[in-house]
């Protein structure tokens, strides 16, 4: 994870996952809404996911070397 890409594939994943979560919620009936349920959950784990990549990006200087 030390990527900047992997962040930011980690956050549209979880944006897309809150919003496709949250339409399936309002719009649909049935089975479909804890389906949403589930999209909405699996979003904020990706999202701590891209939370936890980029403070391990913050250790790195701009030229890939380690603070100390």
């Amino acid at each position: 994870m030390d990527s900047p890409k992997v962040q930011l594939y980690l956050d549209i994943a979880a944006k897309g996952l809150g919003i496709i979560g949250v339409a399936l919620m309002v719009f649909t009936r049935g089975g479909w809404f804890y389906v949403g349920v589930a999209a909405v959950v699996l979003g904020v784990l990706f999202m701590g996911g891209s939370l936890v990549a980029s403070r391990k990006l913050r250790q790195r200087r701009w030229d890939g070397t380690r603070r100390t």
